[in-house]
């Protein structure tokens, strides 16, 4: 099987290629390039490389959140393009399943929770805990303070990676109680040959989805909708000299999520395909 893994989460931007079980070729990028500038000519890369092409591919593996708002649209729209254009299966990975599988043989040997945490702004990161592969609990949003409390409360070994982990360094440090370390700096972020080998056992499960069908999980609603709903704002027609007479009406939620579409004028700032693909 020959699948391609796409990570556009965060910061990195990472696409990789695994073939039963072997990466052929994995191309990160953590240098603050835009991921919609990028990522096509790094999949069209990895191609060459391998001499592979994309109708070779069983299936794409794309990270489907949590993560940047912006970054996850991109890797699917580029997933999707390539799914829907020739016709192949689409696998759903959690970004933080897909960040704990980074350290997962290490971890389980000795029965450490793994914890995946991506800066989600104002104080709050994106997390969730893995033991021994499985999921405790539930991927969430949650403030850094209450995480620290809820794991010193667990007792236990824990390991830290992600990109909240230089943020948050300091932090954890001073007020852990529990024994802990953090990732080396191979495996801290995200990276697509995690993506792909997660797919990978989804797809011998029949775990795919068409182009059509995939959907982003963001775990909460973006910054601006929130600030909105904050300042009790609410959008109205006005259809009355009078004020008293404002008539509400039903509006698009612009900035729900929803899949974006793909092709002529989708928004980005670079559309055109490389040549081998």
């Amino acid at each position: 099987m020959l699948i391609l893994g796409i990570d556009s989460s965060g910061h990195t931007a990472s696409c990789a290629l695994l073939e039963d079980g072997v990466v052929l070729a994995e191309y990160s990028t953590n240098i603050g390039l835009t991921h919609s500038q990028t990522l096509l000519p790094m999949v069209a890369e990895i191609f060459s490389r391998t001499g592979k092409e994309a109708k070779d591919l069983d299936a794409i593996a794309v990270s489907d959140g949590p993560g940047s708002f912006t970054g996850l649209r991109i890797g699917a729209s580029t997933a999707k393009g390539l799914a829907l254009g020739y016709n192949i299966p689409l696998i759903e990975v959690s970004t933080l399943e897909a960040l704990a599988y980074n350290v997962s043989d290490a971890a389980s040997l000795d029965s450490i929770y793994v914890h995946p945490i991506m800066d989600a702004r104002r104080k709050q990161v994106y997390t969730a805990a893995f033991l021994n592969g499985t999921l405790v609990g539930t991927e969430e949003a949650i403030g850094i303070d209450e995480l620290v409390a809820r794991i010193n409360d667990m007792g236990g070994k824990h390991i830290f990676l992600g990109d909240a982990v230089p943020v948050y360094k300091d932090y954890l440090i001073e007020n852990l109680t529990v024994s802990f370390g953090f990732a080396g700096p191979q495996n801290i972020l995200q990276r697509a040959s995690s993506v792909a080998a997660i797919g990978s056992a989804k797809l011998s499960k029949g775990e795919t989805v068409s182009g059509h069908d995939f959907r982003l999980s963001y775990i909460r609603k973006p910054q601006a909708e929130r600030e909105k709903e904050e300042a009790g704002l609410k959008s109205f027609d006005i259809t009355h000299d009078d004020p008293d007479q404002l008539k509400k009406v039903q509006v698009e939620d612009v900035l729900a999520a929803r899949n974006y579409k793909i092709g002529i004028d989708a928004g980005y700032e670079d559309e055109s395909l490389p040549e081998n693909l």
